[in-house]
């Protein structure tokens, strides 16, 4: 008799629409994907920016040892004894030091050794360093 009445019982096979349960899965799969987007959005952000400080102190550096290229090998800022030369352009700090080279190894110095180093104000920024050696004419 159960069975009976359980079979005469209209069952509705157009329903349409979602549960609630499915809707709360359909909003915790976009959550995620939303935020894995905003985590890369983050992280690009921060990469450009510290791309960008390392290229600007890098033409910096360029710059300036190019400036030292050009003066003649006995100049006030190739003098080893006023290490380190130092000079501030905006956020950056470009250091170099001079050192005299013995290269042939005769005992006499006749060569300079450039370090340009360049520091950013930003910890996150890297530090740039070239090395020249100027030969004496």
């Amino acid at each position: 008799m159960l069975n009976t009445q359980l079979a005469k019982i209209p069952h509705r096979v157009d329903d349409r629409g979602f549960t609630f349960v499915e809707v709360l899965i359909v909003i915790a799969i976009f959550s995620i994907g939303v935020l894995a987007i905003a985590t890369l959005q983050v992280t690009s952000i921060n990469t450009n920016a510290s791309a960008r400080m390392s290229g600007e102190a890098t033409a910096l550096a360029v710059n300036q040892l190019e400036a030292l290229m050009v003066l003649g090998y006995g100049h006030a800022d190739l003098n080893p004894a006023d290490n380190p030369h130092e000079v501030v352009q905006g956020a950056y700090t470009v250091n170099w030091i001079v050192t005299e080279s013995d290269i042939d190894g005769d005992g006499s110095n006749e060569s300079k050794t450039i370090f340009v180093t360049v520091r950013c104000a930003n910890p996150k920024a890297r530090d740039v360093k070239i090395k020249y050696i100027i030969p004496e004419i």
